[in-house]
């Protein structure tokens, strides 16, 4: 008698492959859902770490940390702005910054200590610039052992998890970002402080975003007469103002409109191709880059990153200074209570305009 071999036959693989195949394509989505709402919790809970450090420093500090620290300014036909050139620039020939005390810093190198990174903070050599804190090893090191470069050390806490865990790994996408320098490739941040519902930066087409510091007088030439409110369209008008700003020192009191109105810290938007021409497109990167990298404003409503085709010439232009996300729908941020929620990409735009002021004197329901 023959014996019967074991084994599948032909159509039996065939029907087993196809209930392989059946039961991952109905698992797939909720394999993704479940990590969707795993990488949204991380993101909430790096921000509500990001709310306790800013309240401790308040607490030692009596206010929160500067937006950013400028010494070096400019002036257009505007009026006064931050350089960045302070963060980044250097001698020509030699490693000392163009400018003796530079520092071009943010307030995420104030809050370090607060978050547990103290051996990155104690590294920062605060009689230099940023560039120079991510390129010479500080003096103070043993020689022998392994040098720090602070500024590009990629902390965990300031990357969201949609996005990238770091910047290295998101440094395909993002290699059109303003860097200190363009060869960094750690060092990023996905988070920004909040200045405010009103004009924050200037466009500038050589690829060099910068912060608005305007003087009274300077702010006072923009206002604009209305036949209702007369007021001016930048930042540092009371109607406009945020949290942050350039060498800000704001305490939870001058918060007028009620700590949990009000934006303190937000995703920020950081575009892959901005097109030719278009340098409110152009997104700054890092961490302790003061200025566009590490601020952002409520003028605009906030958007999903990536969503637009930006190389149509004829899409609809986004600025570098609004929220975003790589969550579908939605941007976290952070509120000035230390609270973290979420807010729709289609919010109101008054609404979130109202969440980014902090004095404006129409403070509106959050919850």
């Amino acid at each position: 008698m023959r014996r019967r071999q074991k084994g599948f036959t032909l159509i039996e693989l065939l029907v087993v492959i196809a209930i392989i195949a059946i039961l991952i394509a109905l698992l797939l989505p909720a394999v993704q859902r479940a990590r969707a709402a795993a990488q949204k919790t991380q993101c909430l809970n790096n921000l509500k770490q990001l709310g306790l450090a800013l309240h401790n420093y308040h607490d030692a500090h009596l206010v929160f940390p500067p937006g950013q620290i400028a010494s070096y300014f400019a002036t257009d036909g505007v009026g006064r702005y931050a350089l960045p050139g302070e963060a980044r620039d250097f001698n020509a020939g030699g490693n000392t910054p163009t400018r003796i005390g530079a520092h071009g810093t943010s307030w995420m190198l104030h809050i370090l200590p607060m978050i547990e990174k103290g051996t990155t903070y104690n590294a920062w050599s605060f009689n230099a610039n940023v560039r120079q804190n991510g390129e010479d090893p500080p003096l103070f090191l043993d020689p022998d052992a392994r040098p720090i470069y602070p500024a590009k050390t990629n902390i965990r806490e300031f990357y969201c998890p949609s996005r990238r865990d770091s910047m290295l790994a998101g440094s395909g996408k993002y290699t059109n970002t303003i860097r200190v320098d363009q060869s960094w490739v750690s060092g990023g941040s996905d988070y920004a402080g909040c200045t405010g519902s009103g004009i924050s930066f200037k466009d500038d087409s050589n690829g060099d975003q910068q912060t608005y510091f305007l003087t009274p007088a300077q702010l006072a030439a923009t206002v604009i007469v209305g036949p209702i409110n007369s007021n001016s369209p930048f930042t540092q008008d009371q109607t406009n103002t945020g949290v942050f700003g350039v060498n800000s020192n704001t305490n939870i009191a001058a918060i007028s409109d009620g700590t949990s109105n009000v934006i303190i810290v937000a995703e920020r938007q950081i575009f892959q191709n901005p097109r030719a021409n278009r340098p409110e497109e152009r997104s700054s990167d890092g961490w302790a880059f003061g200025g566009p990298a590490t601020l952002m404003s409520t003028q605009f409503a906030p958007g999903e990153s990536g969503i637009i085709n930006f190389t149509n010439p004829n899409a609809a232009t986004r600025h570098f200074s609004e929220a975003g996300s790589a969550h579908t729908g939605y941007v976290n941020v952070l509120l000035a209570d230390g609270s973290a929620r979420n807010f729709s990409v289609n919010v109101d735009l008054r609404t979130w305009n109202n969440l980014g002021n902090m004095s404006q004197g129409s403070p509106i329901d959050s919850q």
